[in-house]
């Protein structure tokens, strides 16, 4: 009915513009023959109508365009006021948005649209890295880990298809069915997950089956932690009806928006988001032009349940918690440039070019120590390829700006970095987009480095202010554990004043080195610190860890609130006499 509204709107406006230069038939049946064409033309663009997007503008252009051609074709003669009309719609619907929106008039709007931009400290907001919660599998493996899942039930794959997976944080128990279609149930609690609906193949899947059956989760942490969701907490089975890929006709998403209250609303970055109650839902940014016809800047959400199509509609400030993403990357990535090309105005730009700065290329969601996410990217001054001035946090959903004055490097010098490392490079590793972390309340990117499988082979930590300060590993903990090594061997870096110090007396359960660049590490796990694993060097005031042994009572000092590798600042086993064991050391050196 609402594509029918706007075609007998178009059929009217036509006919007004064609009156006078056909018969009254004429006229009644190009009108209504224009009024179908762009009732069609509606139905498959969903333009937005409402002053400062395009959809109106056009629609007054093409209707005065097509009247002028048709009537001096069915009057045999062009009609110098059809003409006119023409032109002066042609010049409001190209001047009108160009005065409007361009930079060279609204600079200063344009910079202000991002808002106030806060200097804060890193490592009061960004939680320290815990070891269990490193993001190690990315969109592309969470897509293919998914995919493989989907695999594994021959009847349900030759059907649908697996959509696109959107990171989120998810609590609750899900029913979930297992490779051999047993059904059991898993919980989450504030767990960090990619999740991705199950789209219809095609239309006649879709005319054949009505729903598809629910949605995969992928951990982002854990690659063995893949599952198919098709039944609610009660037990239902899950039908989701209404889909942004795979979905027809009434069933696609945006044309059920459309259709239902949200033809002349701004609407943006539908993604799928598993809410709390385990029901699958569409969030889908509303926004509003700023700056003319243009300036695009979110205002608040439309949540669709995938399966009935029941649409509600927040501000930002009501969203639902569980809701992670108001603020589309676009917006905020032209906003942030923006923010930092107009510093100085328009034709700073062009001249001067004073005090410049822009984003590098990409962003990544990070998560902080609120628990909440933000997008992360690098600062950099205007002509700078590799270096950043200091990088930004911006709240998903409030898009409240944290700025972090830390010169360093952007995401592909630091990839490229790791990408170099020893072992790294002689096997031909790829690294993934890099992810901020706190190690030791030190700006840090961490990336995992694929083989030509595609599949996770190692990963690496790389200092935001020093990329040549790499840790790899065949795990993301001995990486972490490299890292800190090289971090106080290259940077002298200490947590002095970032985190409380903490001096502990414990049994030793377990003790294990390795040798590293020709240095003795030593690895202990004590009694009562269970998930924490204390690494130092044998050197300096250390010493006594080479003649440690299970069982023995010993006093260490460490940094409280770093990850599950701790660092040993200092250490003691009363129990050794150390001139002793020396001597005895020197007397088999000596037999041998």
């Amino acid at each position: 009915m609402v594509h029918l509204g706007i075609g007998i709107a178009f059929a009217i406006l036509f006919g007004i513009c064609l009156m006078g230069r056909a018969s009254s038939v004429a006229t009644a049946i190009l009108s209504m023959f224009a009024g179908a064409v762009w009732a069609v033309l509606s139905y498959c663009f969903l333009p937005t109508l409402a002053w400062g997007f395009g959809g109106i503008l056009m629609m007054l252009f093409v209707n005065s365009l097509a009247g002028t051609i048709v009537g001096s074709i069915v009057g045999e003669r062009i009609s110098s006021i059809g003409v006119l009309k023409t032109l002066i719609i042609a010049v409001i619907a190209l001047g009108v948005p160009f005065f409007s929106s361009s930079p060279m008039f609204n600079s200063g709007e344009y910079r202000e649209l991002l808002g106030p931009v806060k200097d804060s400290t890193f490592d009061k907001d960004v939680a320290p890295v815990d070891i269990g919660e490193v993001r190690t599998v990315d969109q592309d493996l969470a897509k293919r880990l998914g995919e493989k899942r989907l695999g594994e039930d021959a009847g349900l794959g030759s059907r649908v298809e697996l959509g696109t997976m959107n990171i989120q944080v998810i609590n609750g128990t899900f029913t979930v069915r297992d490779q051999n279609g047993q059904l059991t149930h898993v919980s989450f609690h504030n767990e960090l997950v990619w999740a991705g609906p199950l789209n219809h193949k095609s239309f006649w899947k879709q005319n054949s089956n009505d729903s598809t059956p629910g949605f995969i989760l992928v951990s982002a942490t854990d690659q063995s932690k893949v599952y198919m969701v098709t039944t609610d907490s009660e037990g239902n089975p899950l039908k989701l009806h209404y889909l942004l890929s795979g979905g027809y006709f009434s069933k696609y998403l945006p044309r059920h928006l459309y259709n239902n209250g949200y033809m002349s609303v701004g609407l943006d970055d539908f993604s799928f988001e598993i809410g709390d109650d385990g029901r699958p839902y569409w969030v889908v940014t509303k926004y509003a032009k700023r700056v003319g016809f243009s300036g695009d800047d979110a205002t608040g959400v439309v949540v669709v349940d995938a399966q009935t199509g029941a649409i509600k509609d927040y501000s930002i400030a009501d969203a639902p918690s569980w809701i992670d993403r108001i603020q589309p990357e676009s917006f905020i990535t032209e906003q942030l440039n923006d923010w930092g090309v107009y510093v100085h105005g328009y034709w700073n730009t062009w001249f001067a070019g004073q005090d410049i700065l822009k984003t590098t290329p990409g962003m990544s969601l990070v998560y902080g120590s609120d628990g909440r996410s933000y997008w992360y990217t690098g600062i950099t001054s205007a002509g700078s390829d590799q270096g950043t001035v200091g990088f930004v946090l911006v709240d998903t959903r409030t898009k409240q700006v944290f700025w972090y004055k830390v010169a360093g490097a952007n995401e592909a010098a630091a990839a490229a970095s790791a990408a170099n490392a020893p072992g790294v490079k002689e096997a031909g590793y790829a690294p993934t987009n890099p992810i901020l972390y706190n190690v030791a309340g030190q700006p840090t990117y961490f990336t995992t480095l694929k083989g030509n499988d595609g599949l996770p082979k190692m990963f690496a930590f790389i200092s935001v202010t020093d990329y040549t300060v790499v840790g790899t590993g065949s795990s993301p903990a001995q990486a972490l554990r490299n890292y800190q090594i090289e971090l106080g061997r290259k940077k002298g870096v200490s947590a002095d004043g970032l985190v409380d110090r903490k001096v502990i007396e414990a049994t030793v359960a377990d003790i294990t080195s390795e040798v590293v660049d020709g240095n003795t590490f030593y690895y202990l796990r004590l009694q009562g610190f269970a998930g924490k694993e204390f690494f130092a060097t044998s050197q300096g005031q250390l010493v006594e860890l080479k003649w440690t042994k299970v069982g023995d009572s010993v006093r260490l000092i460490f940094d409280e609130g770093e990850s599950r590798s701790v660092n040993i600042l200092a250490f003691d086993n009363p129990a050794l006499d150390l001139v002793k064991l020396n001597n005895e050391a020197a007397l088999r050196s000596n037999a041998e």
